[in-house]
């Protein structure tokens, strides 16, 4: 296996004057004004010269696509980059320590970081924090009382965002614990003063509201919840149920009718039985990554996610591929495995053809995230059950190279089990 270490490079005037373009993390649209959407549980900000990630530790790192060399988001003299607390007096806090959960997003030549940390009374609470794209002159946006947000876009200055907030229930001995119940909100922020308003907001077992994609002016979102208490489990028993709704700003909603600018509207009603996992909209198509509603957790049963195309217009739907192994969906392409077929394949959601790569690496790497021309992932050793952090080019992926990109050491001993 051909695999590099990437150079770290020193830290010198980072990206000055290099992302003036209205473009981000993931889904890059051909608009620069539409919407971006994101979907992440980790830093994984794709910019156009750079892509941003978080190394196990929780310290911010820069990969130039240009140089293929990675370097540390401080510019601190003599900083020995070590974590923090509230408590770590600010001239020696190290400005790339950002955590471990940490998402965030390019937007107009700033770096938005919403971070999590505890409030004094021992409140999960998300930080929005307003930097230079070297994490300079940093100032606080909004502080928000929830315990989440890995689905949001961005337009025009504002953050739509899904705050994720978990019921909590004290025991009998007095310690609280998390509950069965969640309430969820999509919400638009102001990132210029953080005014925010409330756009929709459902409450109930294990409820969720993600976005799954964005076409122009329209974001397409699900809501998905249970009718019984949900733990992680089971799906068969709890009774799940999605729904598909399309919020616009410019009436462009169902079947090309006109829909009042900022309200939100069900599509999609006779998609019930599978829930879906992740969309791209792509010329008045939705293409689809599903999975049973009715899937079962247990290892003896395999789960078989499909990709599919539905009509936005008819609803028509097509099943495209199915498989029980690798599957990632980004924004004009999918890649995945088929069960008893060597390599993977890749279908172009612009062409809506199917290409077989039968000498395909995806058996040992974790496609994550879209990086420019790179997709970034984890390259998973089974003899030794760890992993690494590691960058390789789309067209290498492709055409059945092997060329991996290592990032620095720190993330060699990453535990196998948090990427399966």
């Amino acid at each position: 296996m051909k695999k590099r270490n990437l150079v770290i490079l020193v830290f010198l005037c980072l990206l000055t004057g290099c992302m003036q373009k209205d473009l981000s993390l993931g889904n890059r649209g051909k608009e620069t004004n539409a919407f971006q959407t994101y979907f992440a549980y980790e830093t994984a900000i794709d910019t156009p010269d750079g892509f941003y990630y978080a190394d196990d530790r929780g310290f911010l790192y820069y990969f130039d696509y240009a140089a293929e060399a990675e370097t540390i988001v401080c510019n601190r003299p003599n900083c020995k980059h070590e974590d923090w607390s509230e408590r770590t007096p600010k001239e020696e806090r190290c400005s790339a320590y950002v955590g471990g959960t940490a998402t965030g997003f390019e937007n107009q030549g700033k770096l938005y970081l919403m971070e999590s940390d505890y409030s004094e009374d021992n409140r999960r609470r998300i930080r929005i924090v307003e930097s230079d794209l070297d994490r300079t002159n940093q100032r606080e946006v909004s502080v928000l009382d929830c315990d989440s947000i890995f689905s949001y876009a961005v337009k025009d200055h504002m953050l739509y965002a899904v705050i994720q907030k978990g019921e909590r229930v004290k025991n009998e001995n007095g310690s609280w614990e998390s509950g069965s119940s969640a309430k969820s909100s999509f919400c638009r922020i102001d990132l210029t003063d953080g005014a925010m308003d409330v756009l929709w907001e459902r409450e109930g077992y294990s409820n969720v509201i993600t976005i799954l994609a964005a076409c122009g002016n329209t974001l397409y979102l699900e809501y998905s919840y249970f009718e019984q208490p949900f733990d992680g489990t089971n799906y068969k028993e709890a009774r799940q149920h999605a729904e598909i709704y399309a919020y616009s700003l410019e009436g462009s909603g169902k079947g090309g009718t006109s829909m009042p600018s900022g309200e939100i509207e069900e599509i999609l009603t006779g998609f019930k039985k599978d829930q879906i996992l992740g969309a791209a909209v792509v010329d008045g198509t939705m293409f689809v990554k599903t999975a049973p509603m009715d899937r079962s957790m247990n290892e003896k049963e395999e789960t078989v996610c499909a990709l599919k195309k539905i009509s936005l217009s008819t609803e028509e739907e097509t099943l495209l591929a199915e498989t029980s192994g690798r599957f990632m969906l980004f924004q004009t392409y999918a890649v995945y495995t088929k069960d008893n077929e060597a390599g993977g394949f890749v279908y172009d959601f612009q062409t809506e053809k199917e290409i077989a790569v039968p000498d395909m690496k995806i058996q040992e790497f974790y496609p994550n995230y879209t990086a420019g021309e790179y997709i970034y992932g984890y390259l998973y050793h089974e003899a030794a059950g760890t992993s690494e952090k590691c960058f390789i080019l789309r067209s290498d992926l492709m055409e059945g190279k092997d060329s991996f990109l290592l990032l620095h050491d720190a993330d060699q001993n990453r535990s196998a089990d948090a990427v399966r």
